[in-house]
């Protein structure tokens, strides 16, 4: 949860989860559709599928607990080098190492790296460096990655560059006044391409039409108004633009009174039920502008 969302918006999603699925294979059993709306409102859905999908692979092939080992924990689906390794070195103290973008920023100072930290050559520098000093330091590994993270989080912030309150000060390149060019150093990303939609607001009597069409590849198997391609010359009833991460919607919404032949599979659902839905994220903003949900 805490990958693509702050640590207070997601505290509550969090709390919830665990009432509802306190282990892995309460999680492993769960229906797929009542795992995504627990999840909504925190986006990137494929998340919420990898760990339902990661608690059955663990029921499936480690007899429901996580392994002590971080190549085995790759081998769970939704489960990278970055979460890996802080599971193997927060929950079983093994000598890993994880690098978020916290200790990219503390690394880059403390080293001047000056190359870019999001490459995967700035990662091993980084690691390679960091477990070194973990092992001469004889550090537990448990408290060497929270206290790193931490230092990130909270003192070497992207903010201050005067180092106010860092206990690395003497050691830091940083603070030595070594650094003379932009660190860390991340490229400009490449503007987003953005495409035309048209969402169309179908109601009969105190019904809402609705669709799971998912072939645009986004957001499998949730739920979303009939949405079409480009801009239609009508007026408007509002418009809203959605920026993923690889790309933006400008949504243009119309009510629409006449029957459609659509290309995907429609269905009816009572105004009432749509808050039981899993509702597409941009979706679920037009519903509450129009005060539908």
């Amino acid at each position: 949860m805490a990958q693509q969302t702050q640590i207070a918006t997601m505290t509550p999603y969090f709390n919830r989860w665990m009432e509802v699925y306190p282990t892995i294979g309460d999680l492993a059993g769960a229906n797929i559709d009542d795992v995504l709306k627990m999840w909504e409102g925190l986006g990137y859905y494929r998340r919420a599928r990898n760990l339902h999908k990661g608690a059955i692979f663990v029921m499936e092939n480690f007899d429901g607990k996580l392994p002590a080992n971080k190549k085995k924990l790759m081998e769970i689906p939704g489960i990278g080098d970055y979460t890996s390794s802080a599971i193997a070195s927060i929950a079983f103290e093994l000598p890993e190492v994880p690098i978020d973008g916290n200790v990219k920023r503390v690394m880059a100072r403390y080293l001047n790296y000056t190359e870019n930290v999001n490459a995967r050559k700035a990662h091993k520098v980084f690691e390679t460096f960091l477990k070194e000093r973990l092992k001469a330091s004889g550090a537990n590994p448990n408290e060497f990655s929270q206290a790193l993270m931490e230092l990130g989080a909270l003192v070497c912030t992207p903010s201050n560059t005067t180092c106010e309150g860092c206990p690395f000060k003497e050691m830091c390149a940083c603070y030595r006044g070594e650094v003379t060019t932009q660190v860390p150093f991340v490229p400009k990303k490449k503007p987003v391409p953005s495409f035309d939609k048209s969402v169309l607001i179908i109601k009969n009597h105190d019904s809402i039409l609705m669709s799971k069409d998912d072939s645009d590849g986004l957001m499998e198997g949730l739920v979303r108004l009939p949405q079409i391609d480009g801009h239609t010359d009508n007026q408007p009833i509002t418009k809203l633009r959605h920026v993923f991460s690889h790309l933006a919607w400008d949504i243009n919404v119309y009510n629409q009174n006449l029957p459609i032949n659509f290309e995907f599979e429609t269905y009816w659902v009572p105004i009432k039920d749509l808050s039981k839905l899993t509702i597409i994220t941009a979706h679920r903003k037009i519903l509450q502008k129009l005060d539908l949900l």
